[in-house]
């Protein structure tokens, strides 16, 4: 076991990194002073991206994560699908006391983490997946909200992309049919139908009809805000809110394995890997949130980002360098635990805008 000092934790390993993301994150990481070490499992598109930026590279499966962390203090994890990805090289972070970050929305992954927490305070180590647009910015929302309303015990978040969903998105989607869909009740997670909510969302430009949806804060608001109970839509045509409830007796057939590959082939057709940096410029997120109480006080805010890919690129490089800079020690943490519910509020490009507390 080789656990590093706070200030031996200087180098940073961006795992997935030739992906479109992950070299979004690259480029973010040497914006901010970082000189990354390129990793990931295919070591010609390492090479290919090693010469572009003149950056080491280490080629490596997940499984062999432990023999590549000489020197390593942070890892940022931009491999999908994480439910696959992340707990080996978790697991190897902890036995080396590096510092674990990811850009997951799957709450498996967010569990596993969690279950993690007494570990990773003994080895000083923070675990910390989610911190691009899935979570981040509905997890500090949350957070805010809860501070508005400490007694709150009702969460209601919803977001937008502003533009198609990215494949990794995409591809998990698909894969979760056969789940149908999760809310929190009472401090539990409980398996729903799809659909279980179709409704109208007052986002920041407009309203927009949003589907209830298995989404990472399902899992994460009740760690980071104690709230019993939520759910989470996301933003669609109305009428694919409704063909989503009504694959509810059709969640067999499509979560068979042959399917499953047609449909992840078919939105391949209809999505790029990523847009370009012109396109990202004109896009933007909006998200917005909602805590009540059991005598019907409640309170809303909303968030408007960046698009979602330059958001998860900023974010996450924004997240590793301050848990860097304040050595909180270990443990699982979200965004909000980790940085701060007011983290947002604080960065040039958002805008938050939190509604006064009503009355009963």
């Amino acid at each position: 076991m080789n656990i590093m000092t706070i200030s031996d934790r200087k180098n940073w390993l961006i795992y997935g990194a030739y992906g479109y993301t992950g070299e979004l994150i690259v480029n973010e990481a040497l914006r901010n002073g970082r000189k990354p070490i390129l990793a990931g499992r295919n070591e010609a598109s390492l090479k290919l991206l090693a010469e572009r930026y003149d950056l080491p590279i280490r080629a490596f499966s997940v499984n062999d994560t432990a023999d590549h962390l000489d020197s390593v203090g942070t890892l940022i994890n931009c491999a999908g699908p994480f439910e696959v990805t992340a707990e080996p090289i978790m697991d190897a972070c902890l036995e080396h006391g590096v510092h674990y970050f990811d850009v997951t929305g799957e709450i498996s992954v967010f569990q596993a983490a969690h279950q993690r927490h007494d570990t990773a305070i003994r080895q000083q180590t923070i675990l910390c997946p989610g911190v691009g647009f899935d979570i981040v910015p509905t997890d500090c929302l949350a957070a805010l909200l809860k501070l508005k309303l400490p007694d709150a015990s009702q969460l209601e978040l919803a977001f937008d992309f502003g533009t198609l969903p990215s494949m990794g998105t995409t591809r998990t989607a698909i894969g979760s049919i056969g789940e149908g869909c999760l809310i929190r009740e009472e401090g539990k997670l409980k398996n729903v139908k799809l659909g279980y909510r179709i409704r109208k969302v007052p986002f920041p430009r407009s309203e927009l009809w949003a589907v209830s949806l298995p989404w990472g804060d399902v899992f994460t608001t009740q760690i980071s805000t104690g709230i019993p109970s939520a759910i989470v839509y996301g933003a669609l045509p109305v009428y694919a809110c409704w063909l989503t409830r009504l694959s509810n007796p059709m969640r067999g057939l499509l979560s068979s394995a042959g399917l499953q590959k047609w449909m992840i082939s078919l939105a391949g057709k209809f999505l790029d890997d990523g847009p370009d940096e012109k396109t990202r410029a004109n896009t933007h997120t909006e998200f917005w949130g909602r805590v009540s109480t059991d005598d019907g006080r409640e309170c809303s805010g909303t968030v408007t980002g960046p698009s979602v890919y330059d958001l998860t690129a900023e974010t996450a490089v924004a997240i590793a360098l301050k848990a860097e800079d304040d050595a909180k020690g270990g443990g699982y943490f979200t965004a909000s635990m980790l940085v701060g519910a007011d983290f947002l509020s604080n960065r040039d490009g958002y805008k938050v805008e939190i509604l006064q507390a009503t009355t009963a």
